[in-house]
C-alpha cells in the first residue's frame, strides 16, 4: 500500500505575489545578488493565471486556532496530512507581516528549540549572550537587551512569557509557530513593539495520538522528546503529557594546562590538557487538562516545569576571529597601555585555534522554572470571551564564570536571579469570522517581582587591598529588587467594505508602575576582623517611577481578487522603561521608555492553485530613546537612551512548486539601522551616522525540498547572514557568513528516520559580543546526527 505522508502540497511559508509596493523616497536598499531568483519568480507571477473562487473569511483580528474536530482526515483508508490548512488562508488575507510554520514545516526544517526559528524567518535574528539564560530576540531592529523587557515576545498557548530566560527554551509537542513582525501592542494582551513569536502546542482531542522522537549526533548529543494526548471522558475531558531531555558535550576546548614560557608573540603555547566546559543538559515537561463540559465553555489547564544544568558560558576571545583582531588589539592597548605587551603576547597566540579558551575556572549555568496557566473560552451568541491567567517562577541559580578569561585566578562572576510573574488577560472578540465587522477588546495586567544578586569575586590581593582594604578573596555584590506592575486596555477592530476594502483600527492605553531598590556591598576579611566583615560601597537607594503609554494603529488593505492583497499601515509601539541593576549611581540607573513610529506597506499573493506564493513588505521606523547597553567597567553596566534612530528595510518570502513532489523556497530580509542622534554619556562621544549594533544587515534562507509518495525525503538549505556590528563606533563586528544544511530521510505513516548535517562547511562565525571585553559568542560548528520518529 502506498502511504501518502505529508506530501509537498501542504508546506507553507505562505508567500505572496509580485507588484512590489514601494515607499519610493522613504526606503532605499542595495540590490542583493542572491535575490535574482526572486526576479525570475516575480516575472513568472505576471503570467496569466486562473484562481479557484471559494468563499473566504475576512481578516483575522486575533490568533484564533483552527477548530479541532477530534478526527484525522482520511482518504480511502489512508491518513492524509497534506490538506490545506484554513489558517493559511486567514494569514493570506491578514494585513500583517506573518510567517507560519506548521508541524511538518517544523520537522522538515529541524527546529528543536526557539533559537532555531530565526533561521527560517526573514528579519528575525536571535542574539545569544553565551548562555541560554540570556537570549535576545530581534525583529526589524527592534531588539531585546539586558535589563529591559523583551522587545519581541514569546507567547505559548496564549500566555506571554515576558522574560529573557524563556526565549531560548526547548520545543516539544508543537502544533505550529507564527512570527508576527512589527508592533503588536493592539493585538495581543502584552505589549511587544518588535513583534511576537506565538507557539501553540498539540491540543488533546477524542483521538488518542502521540509521537516519540530520538535524536543522536556528534558531540555526544542525545535528545528524546515525546507527547501523548488522549480523552478521559469522550467529548468532555482530555489530557495531554509532553516532555523532553537533552544532553551534549561542549563545543569549546579549555586548555587548562600548557607550557607558555615567556608570553612573546612568536611563542605558541604547547597544550597539555583540554576539557569541554560548555556542555548542555536539561529536561522539561508539561501536563495538560482540557475540559469542555458543554458547547459554550472550555478550559485549558497547563502545568510545565523545566530545568537546565548547563556548563560554562559559550564565550571565546574575539581576537580568535580571522578578521579585525589587530584593530581590537589596538583598542585594548589604548585602554590599558601598561598591559599592551602582555595583551599582545597573550591574545595573538590564541587566535590559532577556533573555539579555544584558557580559563582556570570553567563555571556553570543553572535554570529552573515552573509555569501554571489556565485559559478559558466562553462562547456567547455574538462573541467569545477568553481569559488567560498564569503564574510563572524562574530561578537562575547561579551563573558562574571566569571573569578575567585567563588561567590566572583573578576574578569570578556570579549571577543569581529569582523572578515571579502573575499575569491575567481577558478579552472579548468576534465569533463570526464572516462578519464584515471584526473586533477584539481586552484588559491585560501583570505584576512581576525580581530579585537579583550580581557579584564579582576578586581573587587577588592587589585589587582587594587597594580598593576595599580587605583580604582576598572578597565578593562585590550588586543587590537589586525590581517590582513592576502594568495594566492596559487594548482594542483591535476592522471593517470590510464590499468584500475588498478593509480598515483596521487599534489602540492601547497602559500604565506602568515600577520600583527599584539597590545597594552595593563587598564582603571579605580584614586585617582587624579575621572573621569577615561587610562594607557598603554605595548607600542603598530606592527609585519609583510611573509611566502612561498611549499608542494606536491604522491599516488599510485592498483585496482585488481572492488571492491578492495590498496593505499599508501606520503604528506606534513602545518598550517599557526600566532600571539598570548593576550601577551604584542612582541617576544612571533609570532609562526612559523606547517609542517607535512605523509605516509599512506590502503585498501578499498566491496563484496557480497554491503552486506559487509571494509576500513582500517594506517598512520605515523612527525610534526615540532607543535602548543601548554600555559598560562603565567590568562590573557595572547601564542602559542609555539614543535620542533618535531610524530603521528601514524589507522582507520577502516566496515559494514555488514546479512539481507535486518538489518545493523551492526563498526568504530574505534587509535591515538598515542608523544612529541619527546619539551622544554616549559614558564615553562622552557622538555616534551620529553610525550603524546600530546587533542588527544583521541581511539574512537569507533558500531551500530545495523533495518528498514523494514512496516516503523519500530530502531538504538542502542555504543560509546567509550579513555583517553585524558589535559596537556603536562600528569598529568591532562579525563578517558576513553562510552555512549549508542538509537532511535526508525515509517516512511512513508511523515511523520516520532521518540523517542530517548542519553547517556542513564548518563556518566559524560570531553571534554576539560582550561590551567592555574581548569576548564574543561563536555559532555552532558542524554538527550531524540521526533522528528517529515514531507516531502513535
Amino acid at each position: 500500500m502506498t502511504l501518502l505522508f505529508e506530501n509537498g502540497s501542504h508546506i507553507k511559508f505562505e508567500l505572496k505575489k509580485a507588484h512590489f509596493f514601494s515607499l519610493g523616497s522613504i526606503l532605499r536598499f542595495p540590490t542583493l545578488p542572491s535575490l535574482l531568483l526572486v526576479s525570475l519568480l516575480f516575472t513568472t507571477s505576471l503570467l496569466p493565471q486562473t484562481t479557484e473562487k471559494t468563499p473566504q473569511p475576512p481578516p483575522v483580528t486575533g490568533t484564533e486556532p483552527v477548530p479541532n474536530t477530534g478526527t484525522k482526515p482520511t482518504e480511502q483508508g489512508i491518513r492524509v496530512t497534506g490538506k490545506k490548512d484554513p489558517r493559511d488562508r486567514e494569514i493570506l488575507r491578514t494585513p500583517n507581516s506573518i510567517s507560519r510554520l506548521n508541524e511538518q514545516d517544523i520537522q522538515d526544517a529541524g527546529i528543536n528549540r526557539t533559537n532555531d526559528i530565526d533561521k527560517q524567518v526573514p528579519n528575525f535574528s536571535i542574539i545569544d549572550s553565551g548562555s541560554r539564560n540570556f537570549t535576545y530576540f530581534n525583529i526589524r531592529g527592534m531588539r531585546s537587551i539586558a535589563f529591559s523587557e523583551p522587545a519581541v515576545g514569546l507567547i505559548l498557548d496564549g500566555v506571554p512569557l515576558n522574560d529573557n530566560v524563556a526565549l531560548n527554551t526547548e520545543l516539544y509537542g508543537i502544533e505550529n509557530i507564527e512570527v508576527y513582525r512589527g508592533s503588536q501592542a493592539t493585538l495581543f494582551g502584552k505589549n511587544f513593539q518588535g513583534g511576537v513569536v506565538e507557539i501553540r502546542t498539540k491540543k488533546p482531542t477524542n483521538i488518542a495520538e502521540g509521537k516519540i522522537t530520538y535524536d543522536a549526533g556528534n558531540y555526544k548529543k542525545q535528545e528524546t522528546s515525546a507527547y501523548y494526548n488522549a480523552p478521559i471522558i469522550k467529548d468532555k475531558l482530555f489530557f495531554g503529557i509532553a516532555g523532553k531531555t537533552t544532553e551534549r558535550e561542549g563545543y569549546l576546548s579549555n586548555v587548562t594546562g600548557f607550557y607558555y614560557p615567556t608570553n612573546r608573540p612568536y611563542e605558541v603555547p604547547v597544550e597539555i590538557y583540554k576539557t569541554h566546559p560548555d556542555g548542555r543538559k536539561g529536561k522539561a515537561g508539561r501536563f495538560r487538562l482540557y475540559f469542555t463540559p458543554n458547547e459554550m465553555f472550555e478550559a485549558d489547564l497547563q502545568v510545565s516545569a523545566e530545568s537546565f544544568d548547563d556548563g560554562a558560558l559559550n564565550l571565546v576571545n574575539y581576537l580568535g576571529a580571522k578578521s579585525e583582531r589587530e584593530k581590537a588589539l589596538l583598542q585594548g592597548c589604548v585602554a590599558m597601555p601598561s598591559n599592551c605587551a602582555k595583551l599582545y603576547g597573550t591574545y595573538v597566540n590564541r587566535v590559532n585555534g577556533d573555539r579555544k579558551v584558557y580559563w582556570d575556572y570553567e563555571g556553570k549555568s543553572n535554570v529552573t522554572g515552573n509555569t501554571y496557566s489556565l485559559a478559558t473560552t466562553t462562547k456567547l451568541p455574538q462573541a467569545n470571551i477568553k481569559t488567560a491567567t498564569a503564574i510563572r517562577k524562574m530561578d537562575i541559580d547561579p551563573i558562574t564564570a571566569d571573569a578575567d578569561f585567563t588561567t590566572t585566578d583573578q576574578h569570578r562572576s556570579i549571577y543569581v536571579e529569582k523572578a515571579t510573574t502573575f499575569l491575567n488577560d481577558i478579552y472579548v472578540e468576534s465569533k463570526d469570522k464572516n462578519d464584515p465587522l471584526q473586533f477584539k477588546v481586552g484588559i491585560y495586567s501583570s505584576s512581576k517581582v525580581t530579585n537579583i544578586d550580581q557579584a564579582r569575586e576578586h581573587r587577588v590581593q592587589m585589587y582587594v587591598g587597594n580598593d576595599f582594604g580587605l583580604r582576598a578573596p572578597a565578593r562585590e555584590n550588586n543587590l537589586s529588587r525590581i517590582q513592576d506592575r502594568n495594566v492596559s486596555f487594548y482594542t483591535h477592530n476592522s471593517y470590510t467594505f464590499a468584500e475588498k476594502f478593509t480598515i483596521t483600527l487599534g489602540s492601547r492605553l497602559e500604565r506602568q508602575e515600577s520600583r527599584l531598590s539597590h545597594t552595593e556591598q563587598v564582603i571579605g576579611f580584614s586585617p582587624i576582623n579575621p572573621y569577615g566583615e561587610t562594607k557598603l560601597l554605595s548607600d542603598p537607594y530606592t527609585i519609583n517611577n510611573r509611566y502612561n503609554y498611549n499608542v494606536s494603529r491604522l491599516i488599510f488593505d485592498y483585496k482585488p481578487t481572492e488571492n491578492l492583497m495590498f496593505f499599508i499601515g501606520f503604528s506606534r509601539g513602545y518598550k517599557n522603561a526600566g532600571y539598570s541593576t548593576v550601577v551604584n549611581i542612582p541617576n544612571r540607573a533609570t532609562f526612559k521608555p523606547e517609542i517607535n513610529d512605523t509605516i509599512e506597506a506590502g503585498v501578499k499573493s498566491e496563484f496557480f492553485k497554491g503552486k506559487f506564493g509571494l509576500k513582500y513588505t517594506q517598512f520605515y521606523t523612527e525610534t526615540q530613546d532607543f535602548h543601548v547597553v554600555r559598560a562603565i567597567n567590568l562590573s557595572q553596566y547601564i542602559n542609555l537612551n539614543a535620542e533618535l534612530v531610524t530603521i528601514r528595510g524589507y522582507e520577502l518570502e516566496t515559494f514555488l512548486k514546479p512539481h507535486k513532489d518538489v518545493k523551492l523556497g526563498l526568504s530574505a530580509g534587509y535591515t538598515e539601522g542608523i544612529f541619527n542622534k546619539f551622544h554616549d554619556s559614558v564615553l562622552n562621544r557622538d555616534f551620529n551616522g553610525k550603524w546600530v549594533h546587533f542588527i544583521p544587515k541581511y539574512d537569507i534562507v533558500s531551500y530545495l525540498q523533495y518528498r514523494n509518495a514512496y516516503g523519500m525525503f530530502f531538504r538542502g538549505e542555504f543560509q546567509a547572514v550579513g555583517q553585524m556590528y558589535f559596537a556603536a563606533d562600528n569598529t568591532v563586528y562579525s563578517d558576513p557568513y553562510y552555512v549549508i544544511n542538509s537532511r535526508i530521510g525515509y517516512e511512513t505513516d508511523t515511523l520516520s528516520a532521518y540523517v542530517y548535517m548542519n553547517n556542513m562547511n564548518d563556518r566559524y562565525y560570531f553571534t554576539s559580543y560582550i561590551d567592555g571585553t574581548f569576548q564574543a559568542v561563536p555559532g555552532a560548528p558542524k554538527t550531524y546526527g540521526f533522528m528517529l520518529t515514531y507516531k502513535i
